[in-house]
């Protein structure tokens, strides 16, 4: 088979990945296969909606999905598996994940750089209010260029 294109590969990956998380009550956040160190490597990154990705959750995703991917033999020639979670600095990638963040530390990028706690989202009018220091900064959504949530020193 000759070598597909990544894009379809971690397209395919994911549709065989998704009833697997979803049976465990997890989620697929991302899926990303390209060359990394000189290998060709294939990360799946889930996550759970109402709790932290725990090592075991990661292993069982990995043990099913190897398996699957063996049988399938959709990827040509060898590569790495690495199923891992957002992280402790995940992106906030939509208002939806700002909303379910209420409370967190997080660094948003507009055409300044904040850190606050997100105070409240406004999904409506796509407005976010982060507590910068003790003040409420109004960020509009549409002017958000990143955003990920941070560890708190």
């Amino acid at each position: 088979m000759s070598r597909l294109d990544p894009k379809k590969i971690a397209e395919m990956v994911r549709s065989i990945a998704q009833p697997i998380v979803e049976r465990m009550g997890l989620e697929i956040f991302d899926v990303k296969y390209r060359i990394q160190s000189g290998r060709w490597t294939l990360t799946v990154i889930i996550d759970k909606l109402n709790d932290y990705v725990s090592t075991r959750d990661c292993e069982m995703v990995s043990h099913e999905l190897e398996q699957r991917l063996d049988g399938e033999d959709i990827i040509p020639g060898s590569y790495f598996l690495e199923v891992s979670s957002p992280g402790m600095d995940r992106p906030l990638r939509n208002i939806a994940e700002f909303s379910r963040f209420v409370g967190e530390y997080a660094k948003v990028k507009t055409d300044k750089t904040y850190r606050g706690h997100i105070k409240s989202v406004n999904v409506e009018k796509q407005e976010i209010i982060l507590d910068v220091d003790g003040k409420d900064v109004l960020i509009k959504y549409e002017d958000v260029k990143s955003a990920n949530l941070e560890v708190e020193f």
